[in-house]
């Protein structure tokens, strides 16, 4: 009985001295809050942080071209917001769309300039006029121009610009660009991991013929390709528009089926891709052992639309397979939870997220140490980003000093699944660096 009335007693007194107890816990462990830090310019208050996302939507050629990289940006916002925000504000997107012309593209960033702090994870193609871009004033009146961290840029006058960098595929030739030939750095990581599994390999690569600029981009590593060993069957290169008919592909599966090429390459779209493999069925092809891609064929669309037809596409990435491996990898996790799943994910919103990432770094790196976050200091803070890995979606790369991605993946259809082929161990890269070789090109 005495046991039972004491531990009541003692129960009673911790009881009442449980809250004065927190509260001075609480009193002794609790911290001044930091004060927000700085930032004085356009686009910037003492609450938000607007950012544009300019990108080719709404377009008769191929309607919503950009949209999942809008919609990848928008995820990315919010969730940044629920951890707190950029500089300790509000991150705002303010989507303009391009619309696939190069007027509506230049007063976009006319629009830009007088709104935002910068333009980050856009994907527009014809930016093609960047002086409102580059001349931007700063809330003080000086050039400083408006920084640019791209989901993509393909023109060379976009690319060449001295605000814009891009996390997911410089090609370094900028210094060049007036010279005869240009200098490119060319990625032939895949030519090299096709050439290790056949050495007799020779065949046909499509080029998107849409745009002087995406043709360029794709017949750079084509090029590269040749001159390690791929040995091109009838003229090699085929120009091939995104909004061709499986018809226009009947002659160019000819050339494949009458050299029994063991090589075919696509650079265009993925659904031209399809279109290569069903016409190669319907015309009995039975030669070829490698079916290549780029990036594009990347995608669950492609699966569903292509079907078996498409089992046994390759195709590089510069990312992680992000509908694979998204759960390791924290940032793609929550990125997918936002956008309603890994369906939603394709190559163009993980380009965006990487603008993105590329932005945020730069900007926790310009208010570090009690510093001012302006588009001046932004510019200059991603200057020193010269290991960048966009929290390990890509490999190490040197945006700062405009160097292409040398780390890649090399995936395939299995089964109706992209699966993860090279490197075998899941969230690695290879970072060989043959990966990355210099072409003289003459395409300006």
């Amino acid at each position: 009985m005495r046991r039972s009335q004491a531990a009541a007693a003692v129960a009673l007194v911790v009881a009442l001295l449980a809250p004065l107890a927190a509260t001075a816990a609480t009193t002794a462990t609790a911290a001044p809050r930091a004060p927000v830090p700085k930032a004085a310019d356009v686009g910037i208050s003492d609450t938000e942080i607007h950012l544009a996302v300019i990108a080719d939507v709404e377009n008769s050629i191929v309607p919503g071209l950009f949209k999942s990289g809008v919609d990848a940006m928008r995820a990315w916002a919010k969730i940044v917001n629920r951890q707190g925000g950029i500089a300790r504000r509000r991150v705002v997107i303010d989507f303009i769309d391009s619309k696939l012309n190069p007027n509506e593209s230049r007063n976009a960033t006319i629009t830009a300039c007088s709104q935002d702090f910068a333009m980050v994870g856009s994907e527009a193609l014809f930016l093609t006029n960047v002086d409102d871009m580059v001349g931007c004033k700063d809330a003080q009146g000086n050039p400083t121009g408006l920084p640019d961290m791209a989901g993509l840029a393909l023109d060379v006058n976009q690319r060449c610009s001295p605000v814009t960098y891009i996390a997911s595929g410089d090609t370094a030739f900028c210094p060049t660009r007036n010279d005869h030939p240009q200098t490119y750095h060319a990625q032939q990581g895949d030519a090299r991991f096709y050439l290790k599994k056949d050495k007799d390999l020779h065949g046909i690569f499509t080029l998107p013929s849409d745009l002087k600029a995406t043709r360029n981009s794709e017949i750079v590593p084509f090029q590269a390709a040749v001159n390690l060993g791929i040995k091109k069957d009838g003229q090699g290169f085929y120009d091939v528009s995104a909004s061709s008919q499986q018809s226009a592909l009947t002659p160019i599966v000819q050339v494949i089926k009458s050299n029994n090429s063991t090589f075919v390459y696509n650079g265009s779209s993925f659904g031209i891709m399809v279109l290569l493999r069903r016409e190669a069925t319907l015309q009995g092809v039975n030669t070829v052992r490698i079916w290549a891609c780029n990036q594009g064929c990347y995608d669950s669309a492609f699966l569903k639309q292509g079907g078996a037809d498409v089992e046994g596409t390759y195709s590089i990435l510069t990312t992680l397979p992000f509908l694979t491996e998204y759960k390791s990898n924290p940032t793609l996790k929550a990125l997918v939870k936002e956008l309603g799943g890994p369906a939603n994910l394709n190559a163009n919103a993980v380009g965006a997220l990487t603008g993105a990432l590329l932005f945020q770094d730069a900007a926790e790196k310009a208010v570090a140490n009690g510093g001012t976050l302006t588009r001046k200091s932004l510019l200059d803070a991603v200057k020193t980003e010269h290991r960048f890995d966009a929290k390990g979606i890509i490999g190490p790369t040197d945006v700062g000093d405009h160097q292409p991605p040398g780390c890649i993946v090399m995936t395939q259809v299995k089964n109706g699944q992209w699966v993860r082929v090279s490197p075998a161990k899941p969230g690695t890269f290879d970072c060989n660096k043959q990966n990355i070789v210099l072409l003289k090109m003459d395409l300006s």
